[in-house]
């Protein structure tokens, strides 16, 4: 009997340390804001702190669960964010098993693919879900800033 109850135990645990691993496993997604224009680019996930992307560089955030992205281009001399923004969005963007993904256009595809493949209205300077789901690019040029 106690070998039997020993088997359990050593069998048991490791199973069971697995399960309990299982049901922790998060829907995180690492992706990145891309800034491929001129403009100083300040971002804020889930209205928390500011981040700043400066022109022709890019940062990793972290998408976990559904969630909210405001995005801001500045014009500014020296990548220093100063009066109105040139450019700004807001985004909603959903993190499920292992899909990420930014949500735009309609729910004609939601079931299979998720929203974000048959947009309902342009984001340009923003492009969305490109190149990778949940990544998102601001590209422009100085000439949105105009003469001050």
């Amino acid at each position: 009997m106690r070998n039997g109850i020993r088997w359990f135990v050593r069998m048991a645990l490791p199973v069971g340390a697995l399960m309990v691993g299982a049901g922790a496993a998060s829907a995180d997604c690492i992706r990145h804001v891309y800034n491929r224009s001129p403009l100083t680019l300040v971002g804020s996930q889930q209205g928390g702190p500011s981040f700043l992307v400066r022109p022709g560089a890019s940062r990793a955030i972290r998408l976990s669960g559904p969630g909210s992205l405001d995005l801001s281009g500045y014009c500014s001399a020296y990548g220093v964010p100063g009066g109105p923004a040139a450019v700004q969005t807001s985004l909603r963007y959903t993190a499920v098993l292992d899909r990420c993904y930014v949500e735009i256009g309609h729910d004609f595809f939601d079931r299979e693919l998720g929203r974000g493949f048959l947009p309902r209205e342009s984001l340009e300077p923003f492009s969305v879900n490109n190149p990778k789901q949940g990544d998102v690019v601001l590209y422009t040029d100085r000439a949105i800033c105009g003469p001050r």
